[in-house]
Order: structure tokens, then sequence, then C-alpha cells
């Protein structure tokens, strides 16, 4: 049987910031709508464990599935601070999960939730009906100089969580990914020291790179149901649903809610979507992402969220 997505969780916690908290640096709600699609994000409390956020979007799925042998979860974040130990063995007990799986991070910035569906994806190739959890959590703001023009109003926190497990009705997954470790320049931060970005560079790379990719993974397969990118800047999602040609897909946008999330940000996308029922809950879905790195990928997956819960696909904290 191939795998997909059978079930998600999401969260936000923390503050929830509108674009007037930048009136102090002079950019106006307006200003920033304009050039990024950004109205609002959440930033994480400073003393909450990226693992403790984790967990909180993973335990419900371990909760729900306890007939099904989850055999891998994959942690993937590009804020957790670098530290060893990392953060998955955590997250993986406080979820609930048995200590006899597969827990380990991954560092892909906003191509995160790619690489691990990806990993994900092949670990469920085995043939044995395990499942695996994908779990992104991301705590942007605390890389951000919350002063910067430039770089201040684009990020936000979130985290969200996926199960993928084989089905029957599943068609098989495709990938194509890349990098190119001489563009790592173009984007850079570490925690406490702020974000840079090349953005013009970043834009027009982001805007080919997601393109591309789209019409690789489209070519000779079965059209999309849903379209998701990174949710950088609608400004970027808008050039690529123009030039992807997409047929007649859903094309989701969200970053008007989230902001930037990093590796966050498309399972926050999935859950919003699915909650506000503007996404039909089962059928094929076209992912794409551009990130640092650089790294870039997409995946052509199923998706079957017929059974999930999608009053409790967003919980937000605040």
């Amino acid at each position: 049987m191939n795998a997909g997505i059978v079930d998600i969780v999401t969260a936000t916690t923390g503050e929830h910031v509108p674009n007037a908290f930048f009136d102090a640096i002079g950019l106006t709600d307006e200003w920033i709508r304009r050039r990024t699609g950004v109205a609002a994000r959440w930033w994480m409390d400073d003393d909450e464990a990226l693992d403790d956020v984790a967990a909180r979007v993973c335990a419900p799925l371990v909760a729900r599935h306890r007939d099904i042998r989850i055999a891998a979860l994959v942690v993937v974040s590009s804020s957790a601070g670098g530290a060893v130990p990392g953060i998955a063995q955590r997250v993986a007990t406080k979820a609930g999960l048995p200590h006899d799986i597969l827990a380990f991070d991954m560092s892909a910035a906003c191509s995160g939730f790619i690489y691990g569906l990806i990993n994900g994806l092949t670990l469920c190739d085995g043939g044995d009906g395990s499942a695996v959890v994908v779990c992104c959590v991301e705590a942007m703001s605390r890389m951000l100089d919350k002063t910067d023009r430039n770089t201040g109003p684009l990020f936000g926190d979130g985290a969200g969580a996926v199960l993928i497990a084989p089905r029957p009705a599943f068609r098989k997954h495709r990938w194509h990914a890349g990098s190119d470790g001489a563009g790592a320049d173009l984007m850079r931060g570490q925690v406490g020291q702020g974000i840079q970005l090349d953005g013009i560079r970043v834009y027009h790379r982001a805007v080919r790179t997601m393109t591309e990719t789209a019409k690789i993974l489209q070519d000779g397969d079965v059209e999309p149901s849903i379209v998701i990118g990174h949710q950088a800047n609608s400004r970027i999602l808008q050039r690529v649903r123009d030039e992807a040609d997409i047929g007649n897909a859903v094309f989701v946008d969200c970053v008007e809610n989230f902001g930037n999330t990093s590796a966050a940000s498309i399972p926050l996308a999935l859950g919003e979507s699915l909650r506000q029922g503007t996404i039909p809950t089962e059928g094929r879905a076209l992912l794409v992402a551009y990130g640092a790195g650089e790294a870039w990928g997409g995946v052509m997956v199923d998706y079957d969220l017929s059974d999930a819960d999608t009053g409790a696909a967003l919980d937000i904290d605040g």
C-alpha cells in the first residue's frame, strides 16, 4: 500500500501580533499588507519550550491512532537553537509515543516540512503498515530583530504535525528536491542575532524554484486537488499560481493569518484551510517550498482528512 497524509493537528501560541505593532518603526498596516500579504502573526512566549509546543500537536495524533503502529517521529525546526541533544526524543516521550521508535531532528529552513515529508513517506515504504509523524515547530520570533524594517514584520511562530500512513486507495507519491550551497548567504539567521535576507534575489529564486518544482511534479501525474506553497509572501505565492499552470486545483494562501512560519507554514496552511472548509477533505496535494541553504523541493501526495477532527485542526492558544 502507498502512504499519504491521514491526520493533522496545528497550533499557535503566545501573543497575537497585528501589524499595528510596527507603527513604532514607521511601517503601516497598509504598507505591510501590500508588500507581503501579512496582517498578523503569533509570537511564542520567550519561556515556552519548543518541545512542549511540538508535543502539544503530536499527542492528539498519538491518542487518536492507538490502533496504528507509529514507527518514527521526525521533528523539523530551524529555530531550536542547535543544542545537543535535539528535541525529538523529548517530544516523543511527552507525546506518549513508545520507546521503540525512530525519533530524530531535521532542519531545512522553509523547506523543512517538504524534507520531513519526503523522509516520512520513505520510511512508510517498508510495507509493514507502520505510520510516521512529521512535526514542524518554529519560534522565528526568537531569531528576529523586531525593529528591523526589512524582516521584523515577516515572520511568525507556530507548529503543525501530520500523520502519514498507508491506505489501500492512496496512489504512489512523487517528490522532487534540490539544493545549492553557493546560495547559503542569501538568507541567514541565528537565535538572538536577527535574520538577514537578500530580499529581491530571494523573491525571484523562490518564484522560479517553486514554479519549476510544481511543473515537474505535475508532469504525467494526476491533477492535484490542492496546491500549497511555502507561505512566505502572498506576492510570491500569486506569481507561482500564475506561472505553474495548476489547473482547477484550490490554491492556498494563508500568509495573512500567520506570516512566514518557516517549516511550519505548509502544515499551518493545510490545517487552517481544512478548518475553514475551503479545501476538499480528501484528494491529491501538491506541496512546494523554497528556503535558506539554499534548499527547495516538493511532494505530490494523496491525503484523506475526512475523519480528522476539523474543528480542532487549528488549536489556538493566546
